[in-house]
């Protein structure tokens, strides 16, 4: 399990490239800006605490165990803390995610584990 204290960090594995800067914090959260590109795909993946999506451009669809959302600009999105999903990025992507100031973002593939760079 990888645990991100979120600054800037790129996820690089033949199949993703990410993007992910804390651009806000305060004492009670934190805003996240978040990019990926068309065809790639974030693997599983949950929050501590609630995530709150919205989507500044392009189109991604979110597979939970039991829905998919397909998110588009100007959308929003409540994600529950602990509610694991994955993300296949059908346009451009850009986001900006608000989780609560200790919040953390848990990947559950060994293999991104891996390929962190900072």
């Amino acid at each position: 399990m990888l645990l991100l204290d979120v600054e800037v960090i790129t996820l690089n594995k033949n199949y993703l490239i990410m993007e992910m800067k804390e651009i806000y914090s305060c004492d009670k959260f934190k805003v996240l800006n978040v990019t990926l590109n068309v065809g790639e795909q974030m693997p599983l993946h949950e929050a501590t605490s609630d995530a709150f999506l919205v989507c500044k451009k392009g189109k991604g669809r979110i597979t939970f165990s039991d829905r998919v959302v397909d998110l588009c600009q100007g959308e929003t999105l409540l994600i529950n803390a602990h509610d694991s999903h994955r993300m296949e990025i059908l346009e451009d992507f850009a986001s900006c995610i608000t989780l609560e100031n200790d919040g953390r973002i848990h990947f559950l593939k060994q293999e991104v584990a891996e390929s962190v760079t900072a």
